[in-house]
Protein backbone atom coordinates (compact mmCIF):
# COMPACT_ATOMS: atom_id res chain seq x y z
CA UNK A 1 0.00 0.00 0.00
CA UNK A 2 1.29 3.11 -1.12
CA UNK A 3 1.05 6.77 1.18
CA UNK A 4 1.34 7.28 4.94
CA UNK A 5 -1.33 8.60 5.66
CA UNK A 6 -4.09 6.79 8.20
CA UNK A 7 -5.96 3.70 7.27
CA UNK A 8 -9.42 3.87 5.44
CA UNK A 9 -12.28 2.99 7.16
CA UNK A 10 -14.03 -0.34 6.88
CA UNK A 11 -17.77 -0.63 6.81
CA UNK A 12 -19.24 -4.28 7.87
CA UNK A 13 -20.42 -4.84 4.06
CA UNK A 14 -16.41 -4.45 2.94
CA UNK A 15 -14.79 -6.27 5.39
CA UNK A 16 -16.96 -9.35 4.27
CA UNK A 17 -16.54 -8.55 0.66
CA UNK A 18 -13.07 -8.35 1.04
CA UNK A 19 -13.05 -11.42 3.70
CA UNK A 20 -15.23 -13.24 0.32
CA UNK A 21 -12.68 -12.46 -1.97
CA UNK A 22 -9.33 -13.80 0.10
CA UNK A 23 -11.46 -17.17 0.97
CA UNK A 24 -12.44 -18.16 -2.17
CA UNK A 25 -8.54 -17.26 -3.16
CA UNK A 26 -7.97 -19.88 -0.63
CA UNK A 27 -9.84 -21.91 -1.94
CA UNK A 28 -8.14 -21.61 -5.30
CA UNK A 29 -4.29 -22.46 -3.52
CA UNK A 30 -6.11 -25.26 -1.77
CA UNK A 31 -8.28 -27.39 -4.95
CA UNK A 32 -6.65 -29.82 -6.77
CA UNK A 33 -8.97 -29.40 -9.93
CA UNK A 34 -11.46 -26.55 -11.34
CA UNK A 35 -14.31 -28.77 -9.79
CA UNK A 36 -13.26 -29.41 -6.48
CA UNK A 37 -12.56 -25.78 -6.12
CA UNK A 38 -16.10 -24.75 -7.81
CA UNK A 39 -18.10 -27.09 -5.14
CA UNK A 40 -16.17 -25.28 -2.38
CA UNK A 41 -16.86 -22.50 -3.80
CA UNK A 42 -20.37 -22.77 -3.86
CA UNK A 43 -20.44 -23.94 -0.46
CA UNK A 44 -18.22 -21.34 0.98
CA UNK A 45 -21.29 -18.85 -0.59
CA UNK A 46 -23.98 -20.81 0.86
CA UNK A 47 -22.38 -20.55 4.57
CA UNK A 48 -21.71 -16.65 3.78
CA UNK A 49 -24.99 -16.04 2.64
CA UNK A 50 -26.57 -18.18 5.35
CA UNK A 51 -26.06 -14.58 7.64
CA UNK A 52 -27.27 -12.01 4.66
CA UNK A 53 -30.63 -11.59 6.98
CA UNK A 54 -28.80 -11.48 10.19
CA UNK A 55 -29.84 -7.42 11.48
CA UNK A 56 -27.84 -7.53 14.81
CA UNK A 57 -24.30 -5.89 14.21
CA UNK A 58 -23.00 -7.68 17.28
CA UNK A 59 -23.67 -11.07 16.68
CA UNK A 60 -22.25 -10.02 12.94
CA UNK A 61 -19.27 -8.51 14.25
CA UNK A 62 -18.79 -11.48 16.28
CA UNK A 63 -18.98 -13.98 13.17
CA UNK A 64 -16.92 -11.72 11.09
CA UNK A 65 -14.42 -11.86 13.50
CA UNK A 66 -15.06 -16.11 13.70
CA UNK A 67 -14.35 -15.86 10.17
CA UNK A 68 -11.15 -14.23 9.64
CA UNK A 69 -9.93 -16.53 12.81
CA UNK A 70 -11.10 -19.34 10.48
CA UNK A 71 -9.23 -17.80 7.54
CA UNK A 72 -6.39 -17.17 9.28
CA UNK A 73 -6.40 -21.00 10.08
CA UNK A 74 -6.48 -22.47 6.79
CA UNK A 75 -4.54 -20.35 4.83
CA UNK A 76 -2.55 -22.39 2.05
CA UNK A 77 1.67 -22.29 3.15
CA UNK A 78 2.06 -21.25 -0.20
CA UNK A 79 -0.45 -19.42 -2.26
CA UNK A 80 -0.35 -18.66 -5.89
CA UNK A 81 0.85 -15.20 -6.55
CA UNK A 82 -0.10 -13.00 -9.68
CA UNK A 83 3.05 -12.58 -11.40
CA UNK A 84 3.37 -9.00 -11.21
CA UNK A 85 2.05 -8.70 -7.87
CA UNK A 86 4.94 -8.17 -5.34
CA UNK A 87 6.98 -11.42 -4.52
CA UNK A 88 5.49 -12.58 -8.32
CA UNK A 89 7.96 -12.97 -11.12
CA UNK A 90 8.23 -9.96 -12.89
CA UNK A 91 7.19 -7.67 -10.07
CA UNK A 92 9.43 -4.72 -10.57
CA UNK A 93 11.29 -6.42 -13.12
CA UNK A 94 12.05 -3.02 -15.50
CA UNK A 95 15.17 -1.14 -14.00
CA UNK A 96 13.95 2.34 -13.03
CA UNK A 97 16.45 4.76 -14.68
CA UNK A 98 17.15 7.88 -12.57
CA UNK A 99 17.27 11.55 -13.66
CA UNK A 100 20.68 12.19 -12.32
CA UNK A 101 22.32 9.55 -14.62
CA UNK A 102 21.54 11.81 -17.84
CA UNK A 103 23.90 14.57 -16.15
CA UNK A 104 26.91 11.80 -16.58
CA UNK A 105 26.85 12.02 -20.22
CA UNK A 106 29.53 12.86 -22.35
CA UNK A 107 28.92 15.62 -24.63
CA UNK A 108 29.32 13.68 -27.75
CA UNK A 109 26.29 11.92 -26.56
CA UNK A 110 24.14 14.84 -25.51
CA UNK A 111 24.89 16.51 -28.85
CA UNK A 112 23.58 13.09 -30.61
CA UNK A 113 20.49 12.80 -28.16
CA UNK A 114 19.88 16.58 -28.11
CA UNK A 115 16.05 16.52 -28.83
CA UNK A 116 16.10 14.77 -25.29
CA UNK A 117 17.98 17.00 -23.46
CA UNK A 118 16.37 20.47 -24.45
CA UNK A 119 12.93 19.02 -23.51
CA UNK A 120 13.96 17.62 -20.76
Amino acid sequence: MAGNGPNAILTHSQKVCRLYKRCLRTLEDWANDRAEFRFNAVVMRARFDETRSETDGRLLAKQLIEAEQEYMSSKHEDPKIFKNDPGGICFRRSAQIHDWMFDTYHPWERAQLRDFFETR
